[in-house]
């Protein structure tokens, strides 16, 4: 009996023992051990601290700078048209001008009138001295008691009537002065004449043709401007770009080549049509052939700057608009880190906010790792 009762307690022991052992492998099924994760060999990049100079890309077409739509002052048949599309001409040049039979008329007509605004103005100034004369003796007769006063008030009528006559006189030559003016202006806009040095872009009409006062005829460009090319941007770029920024341009007919230009203007308000803003880039003149209607692609290099850091984008697992998701390398776990994006920039990420200069990020062995896995940096 005793012997049974000192082997009780004991195997309660061992039963209590095993059931330990048991809740033990249990919990360690439920949560393996750190030594069970793999380390993975990874490559990594350094996050690098960059002054990011935002560039505008925008396409537009060549033009230059100052083109004007030339037309007659006065409507009527085009008599003659002297150039043609893509001529270069010369200041003063006469370039079209219509049949001035009617207009050289008119000017006649209005001449003649002037010259004889100028004869009723000689008239009526010797009438108003022969009621002066009149005046004065009939002002000396009634102080010698032989005119009666109505003789003198009638002789002061006659000299009011012939200052007026007079007044009218010459108010009617200025008028027909004027209309002279305006003849002589109508004839001599019957001609179209280049403002400046320049070239023909494109005619509007032709000869033998009835066209109205206004109506564009030809389509003229100066070669005393510079040449542009004008671009629509986006009240979100707009408010980067500046006069005087620097610009590179490529055309299609030149490839391989860069051309210089500068911003020269900048729109103070949206097109009501397009809601963007125009930006005017000047070319710079080179020994190149570039005609008007060229499509070119400006880059617009504006001084505004902002510090960001850059990163491969192959270190980007996953992004969400802005947002994305890398994996950075500390104290030799991979920890997955949130990111804002500013930008793409070629086989780059501009980031704004989420990593540190100091930080390392994953670029290589990223497609199985998770969150706090071991890592071993590749030394390659």
């Amino acid at each position: 009996m005793a012997i049974r009762i000192k082997s009780i307690p004991w195997a309660i022991a061992l039963a209590i023992g095993l059931a330990a052992c048991g809740n033990n492998a249990s919990e360690n099924d439920k949560k393996p051990s750190a030594a069970s994760v793999p380390i993975r060999t990874v490559e990594t990049a350094d996050v690098e601290a960059v002054q990011h100079r935002e560039v505008i890309f925008a396409s537009g077409k060549l033009s230059l700078e100052q083109e004007a739509k030339l037309s007659f002052k006065t409507g009527g048949i085009i008599k003659r048209i002297f150039v043609g599309e893509g001529q270069p001409v010369r200041q003063g040049q006469v370039l079209a001008e219509l049949a001035l039979e009617e207009i050289s008329a008119q000017t006649q007509q209005a001449r003649l009138g002037k010259q004889q605004a100028e004869i009723n103005v000689e008239n009526a100034k010797l009438a108003l001295r022969l009621a002066e004369r009149d005046y004065q003796n009939a002002s000396g007769l009634y102080q010698d008691s032989v005119a009666t006063l109505e003789q003198l008030q009638n002789a002061e009528v006659q000299l009011d009537n012939a200052r007026n006559q007079l007044e009218a006189a010459r108010k009617g030559m200025a008028m027909q002065g004027e209309q002279l003016e305006v003849a002589s202006f109508n004839l001599r806009y019957s001609k179209i004449m280049a403002p400046s040095n320049g070239v023909i872009l494109k005619k509007l009409a032709e000869s033998n043709e009835l066209v109205g006062p206004g109506t564009p005829v030809l389509l003229f460009g100066s070669k005393d401007k510079a040449k542009v090319i004008r671009v629509n941007l986006t009240d979100k770029d707009i408010i980067h770009v500046r006069i005087g920024n620097d610009a590179e341009v490529h055309f299609d007919a030149y490839p391989n080549h860069t051309f210089k230009g500068q911003v020269q203007e900048v729109a103070s308000m949206a097109d009501p049509y397009t809601n963007t803003f125009e930006v005017e880039v000047a070319v710079m003149p080179e020994d190149k052939i570039l005609l008007s209607g060229f499509i070119g692609t400006v880059s617009i290099f504006t001084t505004d700057t902002i510090g960001l850091l850059k990163i491969p984008i192959d270190a980007l697992i996953g992004a969400d608009g802005g947002q994305g998701e890398v994996f950075v390398a500390g104290y030799d776990k991979a920890v997955k880190t949130k990111i804002s994006i500013f930008k793409i920039a070629g086989d780059h990420l501009l980031i704004q906010r989420g990593l540190d200069s100091t930080d390392k990020v994953i670029t290589s062995g990223i497609g199985y790792l998770e969150d706090d896995q071991p890592i071993m940096i590749s030394q390659r």
